[in-house]
């Protein structure tokens, strides 16, 4: 069911503005809990345009995903865990949010948290993944594997690959991936994956993996992952589909791969992952605290291990952890 801030949303329109006295009563909610909404949603970035006692508005069309429709696109995708998608207005982090799930007892296999807006969404080492609500793809997903911590290397690659051929697929541009886990389009960041492993319930493995995805961010500003950030709506050829509509072919591609993973590990996703590799034939340095090594980018190898060719012609295998690489002509990101 549709929150208040949600409706909030869906009521304001592009072309006229509404006072806190219209929206209430289009509403019917009192006009302190549509003030305090619409400041919040200011807060959080949503692009709204005031204009004195008129009224606010959004100046470009912004829908929330139709929980329906979502559905049912996924259940025509043969999604098999399409009853399970949870939708949230807003939550600190959707993989946090499946981590407490899981915690209380609850199994996650299958289940997809996606949200509105995350107020604490994560990037790799710690840094903030926040866009604006109503404008992102921004879910987790969780997934049982029957194999122990060591055979799941490479698992973050595997779902780059499902991501940005989805993405490709659906805007026509030139989607590529950054080792280890971000997609990227004209050296640009356009979004992240980031895998937290459970072992606890040995020999099983418990994943909740988390992807952010900017679709189309009014403001770019806010974002803070050490790099340059694009989002697709800048990058498309064409107009693109629902939200609604991409999410559930992301999702479903994110869960053939894993599914896929599960049964034959990085291998069968090697080849691939290395034609997106935006690094390949390029100058990239590796940074791991103090240490920089500078090389031509390689692409992978079966584990997803980064290879650097030197200039006496060695090669050297790196592996992720504090490890970041870059291009040599732009500042060292995360």
């Amino acid at each position: 069911m549709a929150t208040d801030r949600t409706r909030l949303v869906e009521t304001l329109h592009e072309e006229e503005f509404q006072t806190v006295a219209q929206l209430a009563a289009a509403l019917k909610i009192d006009k302190a809990t549509v003030a305090g909404h619409l400041q919040q949603l200011e807060q959080d970035g949503l692009p709204l345009q005031r204009d004195g006692d008129s009224g606010f508005r959004l100046p470009a069309e912004i829908t929330p995903i139709d929980a329906g429709g979502l559905i049912d696109e996924l259940e025509k995708a043969a999604f098999p865990y399409a009853r399970q998608v949870e939708i949230l207005d807003t939550v600190d982090s959707t993989s946090d949010w499946l981590s407490r799930q899981q915690s209380g007892g609850a199994d996650i296999h299958g289940k997809a948290c996606i949200t509105e807006f995350q107020s604490a969404g994560r990037g790799r080492r710690g840094r903030n993944w926040q866009g604006s609500p109503y404008c992102h793809l921004m879910f987790s997903m969780g997934w049982r594997f029957q194999k122990e911590a060591v055979e799941m290397t490479g698992l973050s690659l595997s779902v780059g690959v499902a991501v940005a051929d989805s993405l490709r697929s659906l805007s026509g541009a030139p989607v590529g991936l950054k080792w280890p886990n971000d997609l990227w389009c004209y050296d640009h960041k356009l979004g992240g994956i980031l895998v937290d492993l459970n072992t606890a319930s040995k020999p099983d493995t418990q994943a909740i993996v988390g992807i952010g995805i900017n679709l189309q961010e009014p403001g770019l500003e806010h974002f803070d992952p050490g790099q340059p950030v694009t989002d697709l709506s800048s990058n498309a050829q064409g107009e693109l589909p629902s939200r609604t509509s991409i999410i559930a072919v992301v999702i479903t591609a994110v869960a053939r791969s894993l599914d896929r993973f599960g049964r034959h590990q990085f291998g069968c996703d090697r080849e691939r992952f290395n034609a997106l590799d935006v690094f390949a034939g390029r100058r990239v340095r590796a940074n791991s605290g103090e240490t920089s090594l500078e090389g031509m980018g390689q692409g992978v190898d079966e584990l997803g291990r980064y290879r650097l060719c030197f200039s006496n012609g060695s090669v050297e295998t790196i592996i992720s952890g504090d490890l970041s690489l870059s291009l040599v002509d732009q500042q060292p990101s995360a």
